[in-house]
C-alpha cells in the first residue's frame, strides 16, 4: 500500500535544516517531491534512512522549481560485488524514519519534501 509522508523544511541562519519523515517506515521508496518554496537555488539535499544510513537521494543545487525524483540504486554482481550495468533496484527502508538534510538553503527560508513509500503490511 502506498503511503505519503510530508515535512516542511525551515533552514536556520546558516542555511541548514534537518527534517524527518514517517515513523517506522517499512517499504520501498517510490517517489520524492521537492517543493523548494523560498529555499535558495543552491540548496543541497541528502536523503537517507535515519538509522541505517541507506542512501536514498543526493542532489546538489536542487534549484527553485518543484521537481519529482524516482530514486533507484545500482545493482551489484553476485560474483564479485562490482556494479552492474544491467540493473537498478528499488531503495528499501526498514523500521526507520527518512532523514532529509539540507545545506546551503539560505537564511531562514522554507520549502517542503514529500515522499511516497510502498509499505509492506
Amino acid at each position: 500500500m502506498l503511503f505519503e509522508y510530508t515535512a516542511t523544511i525551515t533552514t536556520d541562519a546558516s542555511g541548514a535544516a534537518t527534517v524527518y519523515l514517517g515513523g517506522r517506515i517499512r517499504g520501498r521508496v517510490q517517489m520524492i517531491k521537492y517543493a523548494p518554496g523560498t529555499l535558495d537555488t543552491e540548496a543541497d539535499l541528502t536523503i537517507t534512512g535515519e538509522t541505517s544510513g541507506v542512501p536514498i537521494l543526493t542532489k546538489a543545487n536542487a534549484g527553485t522549481s518543484t521537481v519529482f525524483y524516482y530514486p533507484r540504486a545500482v545493482g551489484h554482481k553476485v560474483a564479485d560485488g562490482a556494479a552492474s550495468t544491467l540493473s537498478e533496484v528499488e531503495v528499501w527502508v526498514l523500521e526507520e524514519r527518512i532523514k532529509v538534510v539540507v545545506a546551503q538553503g539560505g537564511n531562514i527560508l522554507t520549502g517542503a519534501i514529500t515522499i511516497w513509500v510502498d509499505e509492506e503490511q
